[in-house]
């Protein structure tokens, strides 16, 4: 997720991917809300949000199996509207992006795909093939595209550590791997990245962890450029399909996409007449929305929830 490690994973032993996302409930049992009133909403009314939409942003918990099956929904009912989009996913990286054409074009087994790639264990082991292949594959029967949307971790370390001098100095042909944002400034993504390394640190001084209470504002800036690579890089990768009259759907962890800042507002900054839908998946089953869950989505799915709160 980031240079700081945002990743909501956990280390806990699991049972099969597989297996869990067959267990996972059926997304039209699910709650779902309306991000702007609170109010419940039933599973026709997301998808004919999505179909509506030309540019939306799913934000998930990489380790809810319950949320992959969502998205697949989501995946697919965009493609049925928009068969030639094209799926863009953070769990892809530029340098990746011949892979994967390869593997849309036939051209190259799944095998080979996963190999070169290095994404059988994306999420967890053995999470690839159940938990993300399927929106890969919907798009290969589709004809559409998949967008290896992501920078390579290489260059987001670097400028967590070294800051942006020597990713500008990188070669051309490297240079097309990542974006770097030239108007970084103390913003909404600043301010909300304090907020969470504030309780990072909390956490740490619970567990009797020594180090400051708080971190410096060097400290989030830091955080800062090496996230805006990431956001910038996933949200100018979807800018530049939508830009050839490509509805896009993006795939991301939820913090991405959070009050429609990071890559959501990379993307709208150079798309503003985009119809953009952004979609959070909360695993919980609680059958109420909670304010905080909201943070400028404009559906929130319970991904563990199977109570039916609204008709279709």
């Amino acid at each position: 997720m980031s240079g700081f490690s945002l990743c909501a994973c956990t280390n806990a032993k699991r049972i099969d991917p597989a297996i869990e996302i067959a267990q996972a409930p059926n997304p039209e049992s699910l709650a779902a809300f309306d991000g702007n009133t609170r109010t419940p909403i039933g599973w026709e009314e997301v998808l004919k949000r999505v179909a509506n939409a030309n540019a939306v942003f799913v934000g998930e918990t990489h380790d809810d199996a319950s949320a992959h099956r969502v998205e697949h929904a989501l995946v697919n009912a965009f493609l049925a509207a928009h068969p030639k989009a094209a799926v863009s996913l953070e769990m892809l990286e530029r340098n990746e992006q011949d892979a994967v054409n390869l593997y849309l074009s036939n051209s190259s087994t799944l095998e080979v795909f996963l190999a070169t790639t290095k994404s059988r264990d994306w999420a967890g082991e053995n999470t690839w093939i159940p938990w993300y292949q399927p929106m890969i594959d919907s798009a290969r029967i589709s004809g559409a595209q998949v967008i290896a949307s992501n920078a390579p971790r290489k260059y987001v370390s670097i400028a967590l550590r070294e800051g942006y001098e020597p990713l500008r100095a990188l070669p051309a042909d490297e240079r097309l791997l990542f974006e770097v944002d030239e108007n970084l400034t103390h913003d909404g993504d600043w301010l909300r990245l304090r907020e969470l390394m504030v309780e990072m640190h909390k956490d740490r001084a619970e567990k009797g962890e020594t180090g400051p209470l708080e971190p410096s504002d060097q400290d989030v800036d830091y955080a800062h450029r090496s996230q805006r690579v990431w956001d910038r890089t996933m949200g100018m990768s979807a800018a530049k399909t939508f830009a050839q009259k490509t509805a896009v759907i993006h795939v991301a962890g939820g913090f991405h996409l959070e009050q429609r800042l990071g890559t959501v507002a990379q993307f709208s900054r150079v798309c503003p007449d985009a119809k953009i839908l952004v979609i959070s998946l909360q695993p919980t089953a609680s059958a109420e929305i909670e304010e905080k869950e909201i943070k400028g989505a404009d559906i929130v799915i319970h991904t563990k929830s199977q109570l039916r709160t609204a008709q279709k």
